[in-house]
């Protein structure tokens, strides 16, 4: 796929601080590469452009791509696969209105975590804890927000290519149950979910419907802003084995993360993983490229905010899922009608 002789690379962001994993690189320059082609080419690009503090770069001999021709090149990727496996992260979800929590301006920007207990506040309040009132402000605004929150187009191209046969399970790290409204059957949630209960006496885990979850969250928010302990352990003990006292199913700081042997498994399997959203921040669940890499599965990656596998990935596009996944689908549909693989 060669598309002229130039580097279509643009100065992206400047003198911040930017983390994959254990490496931190302060006050350099980062480059968006609009069509990262292969890892040697994104790794001479990004390394060329920092060196030389350019914004744009002509280099003899790289292939120059546009974003249509990675378009088709990851549809054709999904469309010889037999198991195709996706990874989501925050971003995914970001396009659905609900912030992420570790970039700029994101919730630990603005939350403590640690005064929010760890990012599990039921078992906070339940030790006798004050209600602090940055919890009340938390609690508030995840209600609200998660409320309005529907599938994007992305989430709704996930579901597509499971109904196609092609893709065997999402692997997320998002706890809104977005994949599952959006068409999503299989999906391994490693941080949990918010629409699941589990007792804290006896294990049992209670799924709740939409309404049921955000009546219970409003009613939630009104009793911590007057700051009833009492009705609140009334209102989670809810448990059906034991009544016990439930506590939403995700993942605080410091808790093991869930079913993460199976996201593995997974991972190994596949013979294509579609990276999407994720900056590969949070262990163990960024090591989920690696341990598909290994295996020889062909990785796509797709992220508003840069490419963060470029050691790994054989097709990345800096784009918004719900803006770039859904023509890949419709390609892959073209593919498929016309059996080319």
């Amino acid at each position: 796929m060669v598309a002229g002789r130039e580097a279509a690379v643009t100065q992206w962001q400047r003198d911040q601080a930017v983390s994959h994993g254990s490496r931190r690189c302060d006050h350099m320059w980062i480059v968006r590469v609009r069509c990262m082609v292969g890892s040697r080419i994104g790794r001479a690009i990004i390394s060329l452009a920092a060196l030389l503090n350019e914004s744009s770069l002509w280099i003899p001999g790289v292939i120059a791509v546009s974003e249509k021709e990675l378009i088709e090149e990851a549809a054709s990727i999904i469309s010889r696969s037999r198991r195709l496996v996706a990874f989501s992260g925050a971003g995914v979800s970001e396009e659905s209105g609900i912030p992420t929590f570790r970039d700029p301006g994101g919730l630990w920007d603005r939350f403590d975590p640690l005064e929010l207990g760890g990012g599990d506040i039921f078992t906070s309040l339940f030790s006798g804890a004050s209600i602090p009132q940055a919890a009340v402000d938390f609690v508030a605004e995840m209600v609200a927000v998660l409320e309005k929150a529907q599938p994007n187009p992305g989430h709704y191209a996930l579901g597509e290519l499971e109904k196609m046969g092609i893709l065997k399970s999402v692997i997320t790290q998002n706890i809104d149950n977005l994949h599952r409204e959006g068409g999503n059957t299989r999906v391994i949630e490693v941080h949990g979910n918010l629409f699941r209960l589990a007792c804290m006496v006896c294990g049992t885990k209670l799924q709740l419907g939409r309404e049921e979850l955000f009546a219970m969250g409003r009613e939630l928010v009104a009793l911590m802003m007057r700051g009833d302990l009492q009705e609140i352990i009334k209102l989670v003990s809810r448990c059906p084995s034991c009544g016990g006292a439930c506590r939403l199913d995700v993942v605080g700081f410091g808790e093991p993360v869930q079913d993460m042997g199976l996201a593995m498994g997974e991972a190994r399997d596949s013979d294509a993983l579609l990276i999407l959203g994720t900056s590969g921040m949070v262990y163990p669940a960024a090591y989920i490229p690696e341990h598909a890499k290994k295996t020889g599965a062909k990785l796509i990656e797709i992220n508003a905010t840069g490419c963060y596998f470029p050691d790994l990935v054989d097709v990345g596009i800096v784009g918004k899922t719900g803006e770039i996944l859904p023509p890949i689908v419709e390609r892959v549909k073209d593919f498929k009608s016309f059996n080319i693989f």
